[in-house]
């Protein structure tokens, strides 16, 4: 199936132009979701001061790549999946790291210190999924296998974020600071909103994997 995917995509790659490589498009916005978790994951480790601003550029970067993806969907006669299905993993991965940002604006304006671990733990995890989106999407044109059990792992790491979450919260509300359990729970739902997300994007993975085998 390998082998057969991959001569009937170089067949098609002589029509659409390797312009409009849906593949690699999705390939890279991927990359961008993940420097995006990995950019929160320092700033958070580096003790969250200052203005994170390059989770900012490379969320305005992903915007423009997904722009020009679906103007190229619009130009292009000839798809490898179906372009609904293009268009949805796009839209969905942008989500993703729409999230980071979200994270890292109510973060600053609530003020809130990546005190402990929690903190880091919940950003780590974000990486390791989007990671696992990354080589899926990398794999979705020469190997389905890898692309089914990585899109698989992506999903894991969301039922992983929900227990940190749930410890988290739970140590949280022993706490009598009450502006603290708000600021803090505000943030730490946010990331699991970005891990819901990425569950998302690796059901959306499988379907397509499916319907590609």
């Amino acid at each position: 199936m390998k082998d057969k995917n991959s001569k009937i995509w170089t067949w098609l790659s002589r029509l659409v132009g390797p312009e409009n490589d849906f593949y690699s498009m999705l390939t890279e916005q991927a990359s961008i979701t993940l420097e995006g978790m990995e950019a929160l994951e320092k700033w958070i480790e580096e003790g969250a001061d200052g203005r994170c601003q390059t989770v900012r550029d490379l969320e305005h970067k992903a915007d423009k790549h997904k722009l020009r993806l679906e103007r190229a969907l619009v130009a292009t006669l000839i798809t490898p999946i179906d372009r609904e299905d293009i268009y949805d993993l796009s839209h969905r991965l942008d989500e993703v790291i729409n999230c980071a940002k979200r994270t890292v604006r109510e973060m600053e304006a609530l003020e809130v210190r990546p005190e402990g671990t929690v903190l880091h733990k919940m950003a780590g995890t974000l990486v390791e999924g989007s990671r696992s989106l990354l080589i899926s999407f990398t794999n979705l044109a020469s190997d389905l296998s890898e692309a089914a059990n990585q899109a698989s792992l992506a999903r894991k790491a969301d039922n992983k974020l929900e227990k940190i979450y749930r410890r988290a919260m739970q140590e949280l509300f022993q706490s009598d600071d009450v502006k603290d359990i708000m600021r803090k729970g505000e943030v730490y739902r946010t990331m699991i909103i970005a891990g819901h997300r990425i569950d998302v994007v690796g059901e959306k993975l499988s379907h397509v994997i499916v319907k590609m085998r």
